[in-house]
């Protein structure tokens, strides 16, 4: 039998393997500010966040089933906004009859909010199989 490419249209399609593919999202916070979400595993139960500027990381956590949350450990600045330190992600994982999700909790400072808003807001939302 011959070997198939991930590319090859001829190779028969795999329901397994599409379960198992992760998961991206990109949530745009700003136009230069973006909150990236892999989400992989059999259950779907871990997601690498990143906090990123174009394609410069500027702060990563990994959440799983375990340790759900990760908290920023330091302020974020890129230019005039600043992410508070303390802010937190959390994961909750998928079941049969409810989606996963990474929920952002956020300070932001930038010259429109001086004193700092609050953002809390979903930035990814999946389903068991995808």
């Amino acid at each position: 039998m011959a070997a198939h490419s991930a590319f090859d249209m001829a190779a028969p399609f795999s329901v397994e393997a599409a379960a198992a593919a992760p998961l991206h999202f990109i949530y745009q916070m700003t136009p230069l500010v973006a909150i990236a979400t892999t989400v992989s595993g059999d259950a779907r139960q871990y997601a690498a966040v990143s906090i990123m500027c174009g394609s410069l990381n500027l702060w990563t956590c990994m959440l799983t089933q375990v340790a759900p949350v990760s908290k920023l450990p330091y302020d974020i600045v890129w230019g005039p906004l600043t992410i508070k330190a303390g802010g937190t992600f959390t994961l909750s994982v998928p079941t049969p009859v409810v989606s996963g999700t990474v929920l952002a909790n956020l300070t932001i400072v930038s010259p429109t909010y001086p004193n700092g808003a609050t953002f809390k807001t979903t930035v990814a939302i999946w389903n068991l199989t995808g």
